[in-house]
């Protein structure tokens, strides 16, 4: 009966010591492993309201002017006349927690007029606060991320949806929502000749043309 006993307390030990070393190597501490159970709730938050949405556009040939009316959003590569457009959505209208988190979330724009041949286009998070009567110069001044969240390539048909991963930004933003200045989206490829992309705006008549953010989410 003592022999049984020795094994059981060996395996046991064992087993949490496997457990333990398993951690280790995916480079998270044995306080993080959980062994009990909890319920998760999950849900999808869709932000596509005028009421949740602040978006304009830049030029440099009107570097004075503002177009946060306007209902097309425009990007554009040509230095002298760049164009560079401005997306933040409201994030609390969400109501998720800063305790919760995003398993997806994904941006949608729909293509008003493409470039005559597709543009990869970059997506960066603005670090400081902007609105819809931004000019060039002050959207030139806006301090940047350091790094992009992503590219992605516009392709060429007019009334196409482009989905944009965002979900390392949407994470972050859910549990720090303070630092919630949106994105700015610019075209730094080469400065070819017909390379303006338009995309529809929050102001377009159509609700299912506007920008949109899709948020997966679990509390």
């Amino acid at each position: 009966m003592k022999t049984r006993v020795i094994a059981v307390v060996m395996a046991a030990t064992i087993g949490a010591g496997t457990a333990t070393a398993f951690a280790a190597t995916l480079g998270i501490g044995s306080w993080h492993l959980w062994t009990g159970s909890q319920t998760l709730t999950k849900g999808t938050c869709t932000l596509t309201a005028a009421s949740a949405i602040t978006d304009t556009y830049v030029t440099e040939t009107a570097t004075g002017s503002s177009f946060g009316s306007s209902a097309t959003l425009s990007v554009r590569a040509d230095l002298g006349a760049r164009a560079w457009s401005f997306l933040c959505f409201n994030l609390s209208t969400c109501a998720i927690p800063t305790s919760g988190g995003a398993d997806t979330a994904t941006l949608k724009l729909v293509v008003k007029t493409p470039a005559t041949n597709s543009r990869t286009l970059t997506l960066t998070p603005v670090l400081a606060t902007w609105g819809g009567t931004l000019t060039a110069v002050q959207a030139f001044a806006l301090p940047f991320g350091p790094a992009p969240t992503t590219t992605f390539a516009t392709g060429t048909t007019s009334g196409a949806t482009l989905s944009i991963p965002v979900t390392i930004d949407v994470d972050a933003l859910i549990k720090n929502p303070s630092a919630n200045f949106g994105w700015r989206i610019d075209d730094e490829g080469s400065t070819a000749l017909a390379n303006l992309t338009v995309f529809n705006s929050v102001e377009a008549t159509t609700t299912s043309l506007r920008p949109q953010l899709v948020i997966n989410y679990e509390k």
